[in-house]
C-alpha cells in the first residue's frame, strides 16, 4: 500500500517524424500536452534552428519516437542506443521514406537533449 500520494509522473517528448514533416508533443504529468512543435515540411535535417530552440527550453524525462517499421527484431518499444539506431537503418528497405526521417528525428532530438532516455 502506498502512502502520501503517488510518485510523480514523468515528462515526455513523443516525436513523430512524417516522410514530409514533423511533430513533437511534450506530456505533461497527467498526460496533457504541455507543449507542442511542427513543421509541416521538414527536410529531415537533425540541425534544424526552431527545432533546437524548441528542445532546448525543455525539462524532459523522457522521449519516445514513432517509427514505421522494426521488421521482426523490434516488435515491443525499445530503449534507443547506436546499435538500434544502426538496426532502424538497416530496415529502411522495409519503408524507405519514413525510416531515414524517423533516424533523423532520433538524431536532432538525441542532439539536443543529450543523456535524455529514448524509446522507439
Amino acid at each position: 500500500m502506498m502512502t502520501g500520494g503517488s510518485a510523480p509522473r514523468a515528462r515526455i517528448i513523443v516525436v513523430n517524424a512524417g516522410s514530409s514533416s514533423l511533430k513533437l508533443r511534450l506530456l505533461g504529468p497527467a498526460d496533457e500536452v504541455t507543449a507542442a512543435f511542427d513543421l509541416d515540411r521538414w527536410d529531415g535535417r537533425p540541425e534544424h534552428t526552431e527545432l533546437g530552440e524548441f528542445l532546448s527550453g525543455l525539462s524532459v524525462d523522457a522521449v519516445g519516437h514513432r517509427v514505421v517499421h522494426g521488421g521482426s527484431r523490434f516488435i515491443d518499444a525499445t530503449v534507443i542506443d547506436d546499435s538500434v539506431t544502426a538496426a532502424i537503418a538497416d530496415l529502411t528497405d522495409l519503408a524507405p521514406l519514413h525510416q531515414p526521417r524517423a533516424l533523423a528525428g532520433i538524431a536532432a532530438v538525441r542532439s539536443a537533449l543529450p543523456g535524455v532516455p529514448a524509446v522507439a
